[in-house]
C-alpha cells in the first residue's frame, strides 16, 4: 500500500500533472485573448456628433474602413459659442490612416503652434466606433479662444 501512495506522489507524477494543468490553462487563455479584441468590419461608418448647437446635416461624420485602413470621407462642423469650424482634415482630399491592433485611429492637424486639431476613434464593437473630435478656435468677436471637444458614435451602414 505504501508503494502505491509513493508512486502517486513521485516527482514524475507531480511533473506530469503540472504539465497537464499548464497545457489546459494555456488552451483556455488563447481563445479568450483572441476573442477580447473585436473584429473590424469593412464598410462605411456614419455618425453625428453630440453637439446640438449645430444642425443635424452639419454634424455628420463619415469614414470608410477597408483592409485595416480608415479613410475620412466627411468631417463635422463644430461650434464654439457663435463660431463654426471649417474643414481641416478633408480640405486637401480624404486622408487615410491605418488601424491599430486594438482598433483605434487618429487624424491630427496642427492648428497653430503647439495646438492640435484631432479626430480619434476606437472600435467598441465589430460594427461600432466611439470617438471624439477636438477643434481649436482663434479668439474673435463672436467666440473666445480655445478648444471644443465633441463625441460621436459611428455605426456601419
Amino acid at each position: 500500500m505504501r508503494e502505491a501512495i509513493r508512486s502517486r506522489i513521485s516527482p514524475r507524477g507531480g511533473l506530469g500533472a503540472a504539465l497537464a494543468v499548464a497545457v489546459v490553462s494555456v488552451a483556455m487563455v488563447v481563445p479568450a485573448t483572441a476573442a477580447a479584441s473585436p473584429r473590424f468590419k469593412d464598410g462605411t461608418y456614419k455618425a453625428k456628433t453630440d453637439q446640438t448647437a449645430v444642425g443635424d446635416s452639419f454634424r455628420t461624420f463619415k469614414f470608410q474602413v477597408k483592409k485595416g485602413k480608415v479613410t475620412l470621407l466627411t468631417e463635422p462642423v463644430v461650434a464654439r459659442q457663435f463660431c463654426l469650424s471649417t474643414d481641416v482634415f478633408t480640405v486637401d482630399g480624404q486622408p487615410k490612416k491605418p488601424l491599430s491592433k486594438r482598433g483605434a485611429f487618429t487624424f491630427t492637424h496642427t492648428f497653430f503652434g503647439t495646438k492640435i486639431d484631432k479626430i480619434s476613434g476606437r472600435f467598441a464593437e465589430s460594427d461600432t466606433v466611439e470617438g471624439k473630435a477636438v477643434y481649436n478656435f482663434f479668439g474673435q468677436d463672436l467666440c473666445s479662444e480655445g478648444p471644443m471637444k465633441v463625441a460621436f458614435t459611428a455605426h456601419r451602414k
